[in-house]
């Protein structure tokens, strides 16, 4: 049985951060394990360093089987849930959109118990993680390993240039930093690439000279299976390598599996709500009746539309995301900033996917929460429940968020690019013809084709593809019809986070202190999205490389003991 200091499961965003940051100090032997392959510096897939998120698609970066209800598991069906399984972690196959919230989302952080955590508090390590390559003062870093780039607006898309002129034409203001100037408004979407390649913590992180430190080791391939416990203590890890079971022992294990995977752990080693284990015959070990609770994600809803052959983006203009309207719905307790539009000119891999567009509204600060859980003391997959628009707030914003994007589709700037615009419904058919494949390919190829060649049959074919044909104007006027389609057609994006949130001491569903540690269990942190107390306003990869460096940077200055 081999000895560390410190092992870290996973290498996700906050994984590789990990790694990095305390394998620095030369006097701590640090274990990081992944459950998915390694692509180590000069070795990466192109569709990793791809800067658009062709590795999205490859199902072989993906945990199998692993499925979630958008709603809950009485009112809606289980449909697949990608999430990174793949050195990286998400960072690796994502779509690289680096925002970083808003200053309110880190203040509400602090006013929910987790001291410490405020705007003024984290932007240092927001500072730290990044060198941004368009703006240069206190609000942003020039000398860390994540570059942080926008598309220049001489380079935009024909869509991204209406959806600017119907900004405009409704004195919308023009966000240059949205980083950086939290206004609502419409501007370029910071991207975590440099114009040649993708910026996944594995790479920023995990470079050819971090690897070479003696006291790093990396073991990829690796499923955990247990902790290794004495008395109340987290002692060591048990992993399944090439079919065997290997145990390591450490001074302090830090779990960092993502909102989904980290209380999955935890739970089944006995530390969650007491009641919920028993009835599963699992052993309690800490009574902590947060864990998988506060499941966040951002909500969401899409339309599509098939774009003119003048209309589409460039193929040398790689990434998607270009640009995105932040507002508020000023609906009653709804917080500033609380919803987000976005249009982009491709919405997939294939040559059918070069010619859609797609618009979404998203909920950034969702009321709704749900939670993961067990199927049974040894199914391999949790049940996953994001009980979007479970608060009716969430179903009002959706609804108001559905008519934007309705406007903006039908709106003459963006009109004009079109043939048509139809609905989304993310359903695994959809997810099926989207998996890059050759099948796929050609199938995609020969639609795509068949359209340019006989734009008659447009509204045939998408309405084959997506479902029963809708009036989306009419829709949009029925508020009955409106809130059952939000309610049947909600889905989310993959920015789970909450479900090992952090707080005081006295608060009975916080699961870790503020620097990560499990209360009640010795050796054990777990550090990733799923300690955040709230979700915040923006994709959740950037914050959680800066949670892992504020909390490494606490972990070096206890020093090595």
């Amino acid at each position: 049985m081999t000895g560390f200091d410190t092992i870290i499961i996973g290498a996700g965003s906050a994984g590789c951060v990990l790694a990095n940051r305390l394998s620095a100090q030369s006097g701590r032997a640090v274990l990081l394990i992944e459950a998915g392959q390694d692509m180590p510096p000069g070795h990466e897939a192109a569709d990793v360093l791809d800067t658009y998120a062709s590795s999205y698609y490859n199902k072989a970066y993906k945990w199998p089987g692993l499925k979630a209800h958008w709603r809950l598991r009485d009112n809606s069906p289980e449909v697949t849930y990608d999430q990174g399984r793949i050195m990286g972690g998400g960072s690796s196959v994502m779509g690289m959109i680096a925002l970083r919230g808003t200053p309110a989302d880190y203040d509400g952080w602090e006013q929910l118990g987790a001291a410490g955590w405020a705007w003024n508090d984290v932007l240092p390590y927001f500072r730290k993680l990044e060198t941004d390559t368009n703006f240069h003062d206190d609000l942003h870093g020039d000398g860390g390993p994540i570059s942080i780039r926008r598309t220049p607006e001489a380079q935009w898309p024909p869509l991204s240039r209406a959806v600017e002129h119907y900004a405009q034409e409704r004195q919308v203001p023009n966000i240059a930093d949205m980083n950086g100037d939290f206004r609502d408004g419409h501007g370029s979407l910071p991207m975590a690439s440099t114009p040649a390649r993708r910026n996944a913590t594995s790479m920023a992180y995990l470079d050819a000279p971090v690897r070479a430190r003696k006291n790093l080791t990396i073991m990829t391939g690796a499923t955990f299976s247990r902790f290794l416990f004495e008395g109340r203590n987290v002692v060591g890890v048990a992993v399944q390598v090439d079919g065997a079971t290997r145990e390591f022992k450490a001074r302090e294990v830090i779990v960092s599996g993502g909102a989904v995977f980290s209380p999955t752990m935890l739970l089944r080693a006995g530390i969650g709500p007491a009641d919920e284990l028993r009835s599963l015959g699992i052993d309690v070990r800490a009574d902590l009746r947060g864990v998988g609770r506060n499941l966040q994600n951002h909500p969401l809803l899409f339309l599509a539309a098939h774009l003119r052959r003048g209309a589409r983006q460039p193929a040398s203009l790689r990434p998607h995301p270009m640009t995105c309207l932040r507002y508020s719905s000023g609906l009653p307790g709804t917080p500033a900033s609380d919803m987000y539009v976005a249009a982009h000119s491709k919405s997939s891999w294939s040559a059918l996917g070069a010619q859609l567009a797609n618009f979404n509204a998203t909920i950034f600060k969702p009321a709704s929460r749900g939670r993961v859980t067990l199927r049974s003391a040894t199914a391999t997959q949790p049940r996953i429940e994001f009980n979007f628009v479970g608060e009716k707030i969430d179903l009002l914003r959706l609804m108001d968020g559905f008519r934007r994007i309705v406007d903006l589709a039908y709106s003459d700037p963006v009109r004009a690019l079109c043939t048509t615009v139809f609905p989304v419904r993310f359903t695994d058919r959809i997810r099926q013809l989207n998996a890059l494949t050759p099948a796929n390919a050609l199938k995609a190829k020969l639609i795509a084709g068949t359209l340019d060649a006989a734009p008659f049959l447009v509204d045939a074919v998408f309405g084959r593809l997506t479902g029963q044909r809708v009036d989306l104007a009419a829709l949009a006027n029925d508020d009955a019809a409106l809130a059952d389609y939000v309610r049947e057609n909600v889905a989310g994006t993959f920015h789970v986070s909450g479900t090992c949130r952090m707080g005081r001491d006295d608060d009975p569903d916080a699961v870790v202190d503020t620097a990560g540690r499990v209360r009640g269990i010795g050796g054990l942190r777990v550090v990733d999205a799923s300690i955040m107390p709230a979700i915040p306003r923006g994709n959740t990869n950037i914050p959680t490389i800066m949670l892992a460096e504020k909390i490494a940077a606490g972990i070096c200055a206890e020093g090595v003991h």
